[in-house]
């Protein structure tokens, strides 16, 4: 494991983890209930990195072909909550 990966807070194996730079697809995740194990600088950007699911492409093209759906409070609050993290964490 490189330096850089492990960076991310949280304890993760590389196998059980999944990262994007996606931010809208990374608070649909969180709002779908996977567990965000860390967050990592990847140059001047962030990498958000996910416990994995058996479910994860399923759930990534529903997202994508907008065949899904979260509650819009939800997603509301998980943006303010995930750009929190971005600017303060």
């Amino acid at each position: 494991m490189s330096t850089e990966r492990s960076q991310i807070w949280g304890v993760c194996r590389a196998s059980d983890a999944f990262e994007t730079r996606d931010f809208y697809l990374a608070c649909f995740l969180r709002c779908s209930g996977y567990q965000l194990q860390g967050l990592r600088s990847e140059g001047p950007r962030k990498v958000f990195v996910f416990r994995d699911r058996t479910s994860r492409r399923a759930d990534i093209l529903a997202f994508y072909g907008d065949t899904t759906s979260v509650g819009p409070l939800v997603f509301a609050a998980t943006i303010k909550d995930m750009k929190g993290l971005l600017h303060n964490g």
